[in-house]
């Protein structure tokens, strides 16, 4: 019955007022004004307070639902990601003033709506990107998993980095810097300040078309946060 949300609390405290209900019942069929005026008042206090319970019980779950979220900081789950919510990334975007981090793939969408203004974003905000090593098997392989030419991928890394180093060979790393991950990729990442956008990569899916989910501060953010920091730290290399 647990897996039915169904305890044995529940279901005494239903059975007790459905036997209030029935006695109430009863004592209406004797015809009597006073036996009739209790069986009535049985009747509605047993509906009355299962009414009152399930509402209780309700709200309760509700409650607990929404300490969950605030927990894990959960604020929205997308059906899709990159270009079907650049809108919710460029506002974000627009107004960071403290971190940006990224991590994916080949990151195609990212380089062609952002690659020009990643000098101004770095004036405002730290930012670091993180690309799949561009020579690994993992390219292939996701390449195959996403039912797309075998070296796809591997042509939308080497493109980020060769318009990144065009663009930005001089800035400073300490603000604007890439580099190569080497480790197997769990879940893409978008960080922008006090929000981190993240997904999976599932197979037999482009990645463009799996499922995103927004979080601000909390335990995914902080678990999130140091997944990347500790790929930049320790699983990552800098581009030649």
């Amino acid at each position: 019955m647990r897996r039915l949300g169904i305890n044995a609390t529940t279901v005494i405290y239903y059975l007790a007022h459905a036997l209030i209900i029935a006695v109430g019942a009863g004592l209406t069929l004797l015809r009597n004004p006073i036996w009739t005026a209790i069986g009535t008042s049985l009747i509605a206090a047993g509906a009355a307070g299962a009414v009152i319970y399930l509402y209780i019980a309700r709200t309760e779950t509700a409650r607990q639902a929404i300490e969950t979220l605030s927990k894990f900081g959960l604020t929205r789950v997308y059906e899709r990601r990159a270009a079907q919510i650049r809108e919710e990334y460029a506002t974000r975007l627009d107004r960071a003033k403290s971190h940006v981090d990224i991590l994916g793939f080949g990151l195609k969408d990212f380089r062609r709506d952002y690659i020009d203004a990643l000098g101004a974003l770095s004036g405002r905000a730290r930012v670091r990107i993180l690309l799949i090593d561009p020579y690994s098997d993992l390219c292939t392989m996701r390449d195959r998993e996403e039912r797309q030419g075998e070296g796809t991928i591997q042509s939308e890394v080497t493109e980020f980095i060769s318009q990144f180093k065009q663009r930005y060979a001089s800035s400073d790393p300490e603000r604007l810097s890439l580099k190569i991950f080497t480790c197997l990729p769990l879940v893409n990442i978008f960080k922008i300040d006090n929000e981190i956008f993240w997904g999976p990569w599932l197979v037999g899916q482009a990645s463009g078309n799996t499922i995103t989910l927004r979080v601000t501060r909390g335990i995914l953010y902080d678990q999130l946060s140091a997944h990347f920091d500790d790929i930049w730290d320790h699983y990552s290399r800098a581009i030649d």
